[in-house]
């Protein structure tokens, strides 16, 4: 008789272990939290307007500083002038991959250079 109720008894403790902790991972709550704190979204601008015929236009070939991104553009610039002769191509070179978002006097910069602008994306 003592070996059944030592078995039940530890069969309820076993139990209400169980019980309590369910019961208590129940009453976890986890909150995430962003590290980075609030990030603006940036001003959206839309698509910029067809530049037209390409005779005569001066295309600038922007590389962003990546890996790759040269050898795509020397491609693109043999492209663009063997299908468009009268267009004159310039390679205009970013600083460097990171400082794109730090460079508010770069862009008119850049815009006096030429008509029509192609970023080049490398990696």
């Amino acid at each position: 008789m003592k070996r059944q109720s030592n078995w039940l008894l530890g069969a309820a403790l076993a139990c209400a272990s169980l019980f309590l902790a369910g019961s208590a991972a129940a009453q976890v709550t986890l909150e995430v939290m962003n590290p980075r704190g609030e990030i603006p979204p940036p001003k959206t601008l839309g698509i910029s307007p067809r530049g037209g015929k390409l005779d005569g236009k001066k295309i600038v070939l922007i590389d962003n500083g990546k890996f790759g991104a040269d050898n795509f553009l020397n491609v693109v610039a043999q492209l663009i002038k063997q299908k468009y002769p009268g267009t004159t191509v310039v390679m205009y070179p970013k600083p460097s991959a990171q400082t794109i978002t730090a460079l508010p006097k770069w862009y008119p910069t850049v815009k006096q250079q030429g008509d029509l602008f192609v970023f080049g994306v490398g990696d």
